[in-house]
């Protein structure tokens, strides 16, 4: 490894290349693209129409709804007007969002200084809760208001009938981003610029590692694949303490995928996480599955609930544990899952 050293302030960078300082220039490049890209990044999303923040808080909210995300759905609501244990009684006792998802959102917006009213039309889908077959659709349309408070657009409003447009009644606080992508046009060189550097300390590096190949030291760095401090497992280790169990499923309807995880050793994991890619025909709503933490012999149990969408054999791929044991990373792959669908 190579050990880290203060920069001196008017050294340009490509000196710091050549003269032989004790700099890791893996790090150098890494750092010069990623902040030439997101600065890129930010720079054209001010240049490119999208989706106005309004209705993405709005947007936000639907969504999380139609997910049960209780924790999401505060975060974009005034807890004045709505707090979280509020969202958590009425989807579950009045609106019985347990057994409806959300699809085909469409908004409209109108702004005025910090206030602003966005229109959502969506379809709300009812299903049997016992068979998860379709009991019903509506199309709904809703007003929600909204305010800009310490530059946050945050929802104070939601109803079925057309609210009245209410004047402004202050300026909206500008984040560090809308500074950003109003300067745009002059920063644009400057992460052009930085793009171009990153473009040729990368290639000098490749050529450098290409010229040092055979010498031995090409392959004292880092290992490719698990990353800086992470240990791989081999498939045959991971199997016998990840387990995966699909339900009986039929095309259109829900269904489990169920994970096992059991420690079988002295020492708790912690921060372990199951995840995986699944195909386009069986859909899951959240991907992520976070156990946490495994006491010793302890065995947990958590699930993945898809939805189908045609009748066939599917396998969820990349299915990917990653832990914490004894102060190591750990991470590992199964094999792919295969999903029987009628």
């Amino acid at each position: 490894m190579f050990k880290d050293e203060t920069l001196p302030d008017q050294r340009f960078i490509f000196i710091l290349w050549q003269g032989g300082y004790n700099i890791d220039k893996t790090k150098v490049t890494a750092f010069v693209l990623t902040v030439s890209v997101l600065l890129l990044g930010l720079i054209c999303s001010g240049c490119i129409e999208s989706e106005g923040i309004e209705s993405a808080t709005v947007r936000t909210y639907l969504e999380a709804k139609s997910e049960n995300d209780y924790t999401t759905a505060s975060r974009v609501v005034d807890s004045s007007y709505k707090s979280k244990g509020y969202l958590m009684l009425t989807w579950d006792r009045v609106e019985n969002m347990a057994n409806k998802d959300i699809a085909n959102i469409t908004l409209n917006q109108t702004v005025s200084g910090n206030q602003a009213v966005v229109i959502a039309n969506y379809t709300e889908i009812e299903y049997h809760p016992d068979s998860d077959n379709v009991a019903g659709e509506k199309e709904v349309t809703q007003y929600f208001r909204l305010e800009n408070i310490e530059g946050i657009w945050l929802i104070i409003g939601i109803s079925d009938e057309p609210p009245p447009m209410v004047a402004s009644t202050g300026k909206v606080k500008k984040t560090p981003i809308d500074i950003l992508t109003d300067n745009a046009i002059f920063l644009l060189p400057a992460a052009l610029a930085l793009l171009g550097v990153g473009v040729y300390l990368n290639k000098k590096e490749k050529a450098e590692r290409a010229g040092a190949g055979g010498s031995g030291a090409g392959g004292a760095g880092i290992s490719g694949g698990a990353g800086a401090g992470v240990t791989m497992l081999q498939t045959a280790q991971v199997v016998k303490f990840v387990k995966c169990a699909p339900s009986q499923m039929k095309a259109g309807t829900r269904g489990t995928i169920d994970v096992w995880v059991k420690n079988f050793n002295k020492q708790p994991y912690q921060n372990l996480v199951v995840t995986a890619v699944f195909p386009d025909t069986v859909r899951a709503k959240k991907t992520n599955l976070k156990f946490g933490a495994l006491s010793p012999g302890q065995t947990a149990k958590q699930t993945w609930n898809v939805k189908t969408s045609a009748s066939g054999v599917f396998q969820i791929t990349d299915v990917t544990v990653t832990f914490t044991f004894d102060g190591k990373k750990y991470a590992g792959a199964l094999g792919p899952v295969r999903i029987q669908v009628a």
